[in-house]
């Protein structure tokens, strides 16, 4: 081989890395771009510290709580956020019982302070907006280990169920068929 055409591979060579790098670096970039777009706006200046994490305690209650995201404000409180897709732009109930049981499992395993609110980032199915946030309330530690320990109770028949507030809740229910005729 020549030193010409040496020369030319190496410098195709280099070419070829610098270009790859600049992709990857525009991808990353328009990644970050793209998660920065869909937090909610008071997280503007908070760290995406966790993503897609899971997390597990043994006490009070054992629980394991997966978590779509998780921001540290620059004040160090961490704030917990849930990503839905659905038609009704709203969060439930179970959005919030679902990041009060991820609260409780990220302070049982790390230690850390975590806000006694957090966002429901609701996404209509069928649309390409961005979702739109909603703040909400969390439960306190005690009402997540009460929630714990009475479903452990119904499902170790220790006690009946409730019917739900709504009756739509029982038409998606997993345990519809062993509560019919059975709860008031």
């Amino acid at each position: 081989m020549s030193a010409l055409a040496w020369g030319v591979g190496c410098a195709v060579a280099v070419v070829g890395v610098a270009l790859a790098i600049a992709r990857w670096r525009s991808v990353e970039t328009d990644a970050a771009r793209a998660e920065g777009a869909s937090r909610p706006a008071a997280l503007r200046d908070a760290e995406l510290v966790y993503m897609e994490k899971l997390f597990r305690i043994s006490t009070p209650v054992g629980l394991v709580a997966k978590l779509d995201r998780a921001y540290r404000m620059p004040s160090g409180l961490l704030v917990l956020v849930e990503f839905k897709t659905r038609s009704s732009n709203q969060p439930f109930l179970s959005d919030v019982i679902q990041l009060s049981a991820q609260r409780l499992a990220v302070m049982g395993q790390t230690g850390r302070l975590v806000a006694s609110y957090g966002y429901v980032m609701v996404k209509a199915p069928t649309r390409r907006a961005l979702p739109i946030a909603h703040r909400v309330r969390l439960m306190t530690d005690d009402q997540v280990v009460a929630l714990v320990r009475r479903r452990e109770d119904i499902l170790a028949d220790r006690i009946l169920p409730r019917r739900p507030q709504s009756r739509k809740t029982c038409l998606s229910c997993a345990f519809r068929g062993q509560c019919d005729g059975l709860i008031p």
